[in-house]
């Protein structure tokens, strides 16, 4: 399974059962990439993760059984400030994989429980308009995630008023960098994934 993340909560998730692209972002000072894919997910409709246009060959993943969606908000007031989100659980070559999207709500327990047995969590960390580090981290230890690949944060040029990666890597012991795309295997840990953005080791 290969994995290539494009900045923000943008990626391309491709296995031999088919391939995925989540969350295409438009007009936030990054450089937009078109992607090709049997399936498209956006977790909601804020502009900076639903530019569908970038992605060609799609088709939405409700009622096919790999994908399993569930709504949760997307801040800690019900929804009132910023609405829904959803969060994609799948499964691709043999691997458990969920996608959180913006979700801004600390310690959903019905949310901990579908992810009990991911092997690859993609959570974001960047604060302001989702959970924060702490709240990222929470939701990592708790899923007993294998994998966990931190998204949704401040990189360069990017004009997203929201933090960098740092404050999250800086609560695990250990963590890795990898470059895009990821040939992901099973790998344990967390993995800051480099961007296509043109980051460097």
């Amino acid at each position: 399974m290969k994995i290539t993340y494009f900045g923000h909560s943008h990626f391309l998730v491709e296995g031999k059962d088919y391939s995925i692209t989540l969350d295409p972002f438009s007009n936030i000072g990054l450089k937009e990439f078109e992607t090709r894919s049997d399936y498209l997910f956006c977790s909601h409709g804020h502009y900076d993760h639903s530019n569908f246009k970038l992605c060609t060959g799609a088709k939405p993943v409700y009622g096919i059984k790999e994908f399993e969606t569930l709504k949760v908000f997307h801040d800690e007031k019900g929804g009132s400030l910023r609405g829904e989100n959803e969060v994609l659980i799948f499964w691709l070559d043999g691997f458990k994989l969920a996608f959180l999207g913006d979700i801004g709500e600390n310690n959903n327990e019905m949310l901990i429980e579908k992810l009990k047995g991911v092997d690859v969590l993609f959570v974001p960390v960047g604060g302001t308009y989702t959970i924060t580090d702490k709240g990222a981290y929470e939701y990592a230890i708790k899923s007993g995630a294998k994998t966990v690949i931190p998204m949704h944060y401040h990189v360069l040029n990017s004009t997203v008023d929201i933090e960098g990666v740092a404050p999250f890597l800086q609560r695990f012991e250990s963590f890795k960098v990898e470059k895009s795309p990821l040939k992901y295997c099973g790998q344990k840990g967390v993995i800051r994934l480099l961007s296509m953005q043109g980051e460097k080791l």
